[in-house]
C-alpha cells in the first residue's frame, strides 16, 4: 500500500491487485483526511474490503458470462414469449409468435451469443417475402434481442448489422396498388357475378355491407345485434374477433386495433336491409351464439379465408378491366369504401374518422389516387365542353 496528499491536503491510499477474471493488475483507491498510523490501518481495512467486493463482483460477472456462452437461442426465446405474452393481446402475440417461430426454427438449438449478423442477413436475401414483410421480421427479431440484451443474456444485437435492400416499385407494382380498390361502376359489374347457394348469399350480404360501412374484417365478424341502433342507423364498433389465437367457433372478442377504431358510424339503407336479411336467414339455422349477425350455414362465423377465397372466384367470373382478381381480398372492401367516400367528396379528416385510421398515411394513398381519377374525368368533361 502506497499514499500520496492531495491538493487539498487530504490522503489517497492505493493497493494494487490481481484480477483472475480478467487476468490482470488493477488498482483501488480509499481518501482519508491524514497519513497518522491510525489512518494508514484504516485505509488498510478499508482497502482490503473493497478489493474482496470487487474481486467477488468480478468473478460473478465471470461465471454469469460463462453460463451465458452455452444458453442457446430458444432457452432465451422461451422465456421471452413469456414476457411478451403478458404485454400483447392474444391475437398480437400468436401472430409475433408464428413469425419469430418460422424464423428461428433451424437455429433455436444455437448457442444465443454465436449468431451472428451473417445468418440474418442470408435469410433475409434469400427471402421471397415482400420488403413490407421482410421489415416487420426485421422488427421482431430486434425486439426480441434488445430483450436479451436488457436481461443481460448477450452483450450484442446481430440484427443492429442487417441491411434489407430500399423499396424498388415497377409499374406492375405501382399500378397494383392504384387500383386496389372497386369504383362505383367496378362494384356494380362485381356483384352481377355473385353466387346463389346459401353460403354465397351470406357472403354476399357481408361484402356488401363492409363496401358501405369500410369495417375491417374482424370488425365485421365481432358485429352484435347489441351493437346495431335501426332506429337511428348507426352501429358501435367496440370490438374484434380474435381468429389468430383461437377458432372462430369460440366467438372470442378483443379490443378493436387502435384507440381510434372505437366509433359509433352512421348506416345507409342498404346496410339496413342487409341487416333485416341476416335476421331473416339467421332464424333459418341453428347458430352457435345467437348474438352475431354474418354467421355462416354452419351457424358459425364467416371464414375470412373462405371470404377471401369467395372474393376471387367472383372476381374472376366478373373479369373487371384492369383488375386482378388474384389480389382481391377483404380487405379491399375496405380501401373501395374509402374511394367511394372520397367520390363523394367527403373531407379526408372525416374519412379516417369513419374508417377508424389512425395513421393517415393510408388513407392519404386511397384519396390521392381517387382524386387523379377524378381530375381525370374532369378534364374528359371539360374536353369538348362549350357555351
Amino acid at each position: 500500500m502506497f499514499f500520496k496528499k492531495l491538493a487539498n491536503g487530504k490522503y489517497r491510499y492505493y493497493e494494487k491487485f490481481y484480477d483472475e477474471s480478467e487476468e490482470k493488475w488493477k488498482q483501488a483507491s480509499v481518501t482519508l483526511t491524514s497519513k497518522t498510523r491510525q489512518a494508514q490501518g484504516h485505509a488498510k481495512l478499508l482497502l482490503d474490503k473493497k478489493i474482496k467486493t470487487k474481486l467477488l463482483e468480478n468473478s460473478e460477472k465471470f461465471q454469469q458470462k460463462q453460463v451465458n456462452l452455452d444458453i442457446t437461442l430458444k432457452e432465451v426465446y422461451e422465456e421471452y414469449q413469456l414476457f411478451r405474452k403478458q404485454e400483447l393481446k392474444d391475437s398480437s402475440f400468436v401472430k409475433q409468435r408464428d413469425i419469430l417461430d418460422n424464423i428461428f426454427r433451424e437455429i433455436f438449438d444455437t448457442a444465443l451469443h454465436s449468431i451472428s449478423s451473417n445468418f440474418f442477413q442470408k435469410y433475409f436475401i434469400n427471402s421471397n417475402c415482400s420488403l413490407t414483410y421482410k421489415r416487420l421480421q426485421k422488427t421482431l427479431i430486434n425486439t426480441f434481442y434488445k430483450y436479451a440484451l436488457k436481461v443481460g443474456y448477450t452483450d450484442f444485437n446481430p440484427i443492429d448489422n442487417v441491411e434489407l435492400p430500399k423499396q424498388r416499385k415497377s409499374f406492375e407494382e405501382v399500378d397494383k396498388h392504384r387500383t386496389k380498390f372497386f369504383s362505383k361502376e367496378e362494384m356494380n359489374l362485381f356483384k352481377l357475378s355473385f353466387g346463389n347457394t346459401q353460403s354465397e348469399v351470406r357472403m354476399n350480404y357481408m361484402i356488401e355491407f363492409m363496401y358501405y360501412t369500410g369495417l375491417r374484417i374482424g370488425e365485421v365478424l365481432a358485429l352484435m345485434w347489441e351493437n346495431v341502433d335501426m332506429q337511428n342507423r348507426t352501429i358501435n364498433i367496440k370490438y374484434n374477433i380474435d381468429h389468430h389465437s383461437t377458432s372462430l367457433t369460440d366467438f372470442k372478442l378483443t379490443t378493436p386495433k387502435t384507440v381510434t377504431s372505437y366509433r359509433l358510424i352512421s348506416i345507409n339503407t342498404k346496410c339496413i336491409e342487409i341487416l333485416d336479411k341476416m335476421k331473416q336467414l339467421n332464424l333459418k339455422i341453428e347458430p352457435k351464439n345467437t348474438n352475431f349477425i354474418f354467421l355462416n350455414t354452419a351457424g358459425n362465423l364467416i371464414l375470412p379465408d373462405a371470404l377471401n377465397r369467395y372474393l376471387k372466384k367472383v372476381g374472376k367470373k366478373a373479369d373487371i378491366e384492369n383488375k386482378n382478381y388474384h389480389d382481391f381480398s377483404s380487405h379491399m372492401l375496405r380501401h373501395s369504401h374509402i374511394s367511394l367516400l372520397t367520390e363523394l367528396g367527403i373531407p379526408i379528416k372525416v374519412i379516417m374518422e369513419r374508417v377508424g385510421h389512425k395513421d393517415e398515411k393510408t388513407t392519404i394513398q386511397i384519396y390521392t389516387h381517387v382524386t387523379e381519377k377524378m381530375k381525370d374525368v374532369v378534364d374528359d368533361k371539360l374536353k369538348n365542353f362549350e357555351i
